[in-house]
């Protein structure tokens, strides 16, 4: 999967802009409707991931690592670099901090909290850059939301 997605992206990107991230971690975020739309519209600048346990991509993901889009049932759409990141424990940062800071920039609703009241762990991941990309399939296996393609370290053995 790692490589045919690697491969598809090549193929469409300026070589510019293939030098500044083929060396990067890649992660596959799975994101559902109207996440998506809003994302790749510029109105959502921060992707947030809650969850009950240390699942990814809680601590395992970093700056300028690069996130494949992959809509929900369907296709690859986009990628993005990251900004920053922030990972919360929210034993000690509650929901509505997070709310309070950073609402505008989720788009989400109050749905959207409700339904994240049990979770333990947060991680806000701030979008640098979104581009568009034609969208191509992947056979992905699994039910995972989040998948970490690769480590900087094994593409760097690979050269």
């Amino acid at each position: 999967m790692y490589n045919e997605i690697l491969k598809c992206l090549q193929e469409q990107i300026e070589q510019q802009e293939w030098e500044k991230i083929k060396n990067k971690t890649y992660h596959l975020g799975v994101f559902i409707e109207p996440y998506l739309t809003y994302m790749l519209n510029g109105k959502k600048t921060i992707e947030s991931r809650f969850s009950k346990n240390k699942i990814m991509p809680y601590n395992q993901i970093f700056k300028e690592d690069v996130v494949i889009v992959k809509k929900s049932s369907g296709n690859i759409v986009a990628y993005f670099t990251i900004k920053e990141v922030l990972f919360f424990n929210l034993n000690e940062t509650s929901i509505e901090e997070i709310k309070a800071k950073y609402n505008k920039q989720l788009c989400v609703d109050e749905n959207f909290y409700f339904s994240k009241r049990n979770c333990n762990y947060a991680t806000l991941i701030v979008i640098d850059q979104i581009k568009k990309i034609n969208p191509f399939p992947i056979k992905k296996k699994g039910m995972q939301t989040w998948v970490v393609l690769n480590k900087k370290e094994k593409i760097i053995e690979e050269e």
